[in-house]
């Protein structure tokens, strides 16, 4: 598990990058919850099946957000589609935006049990480049 953050001069223009660009949209989105005046929570699961994209549930929190007063805290919990370990059964990147700061960390389960940690180094491994790429400059949270 990885556990980042931010560094507080960059929240501002990350926020914007969540809300309003793709970095993200390939994510599947599991929940989002979000406090303002008062507390919403957004289910990822679609109604066929599977989860929603966060290009699916991006424009509908950009809206709550710019409608309401600035979130004390959001939480969004995304999982990730792509082949990154055959033993993984899902990948997760969980956001949190609290106290004008953001925190990621990272989790993995396994198909299959196994002792080594290959999965969660491989996992972490592919965010790190994932948030190199995208121009996202993250630090090891103490």
């Amino acid at each position: 598990m990885l556990a980042m953050e931010l560094d507080k001069d960059n929240v501002k223009g990350f926020m914007a990058k969540l809300l309003r660009e793709e970095i993200f949209d390939a994510f599947e989105v599991r929940t989002v919850e979000v406090a303002t005046t008062t507390r919403i929570t957004i289910d990822g699961a679609a109604e066929q099946g599977g989860f929603a994209t966060w290009a699916a549930v991006r424009p509908l929190l950009y809206e709550i957000i710019k409608l309401c007063p600035k979130p004390r805290f959001m939480k969004i919990i995304f999982s990730c589609r792509e082949e990154v370990h055959t033993n993984a059964a899902a990948l997760f990147l969980n956001l949190v935006y609290e106290n004008d700061g953001v925190t990621f960390t990272t989790a993995a389960a396994q198909k299959e049990f196994a002792l080594d940690k290959s999965l969660d180094f491989a996992w972490d491994d592919w965010m790190r480049e994932f948030f190199a790429k995208n121009g996202l400059s993250v630090k090891d949270r103490e």
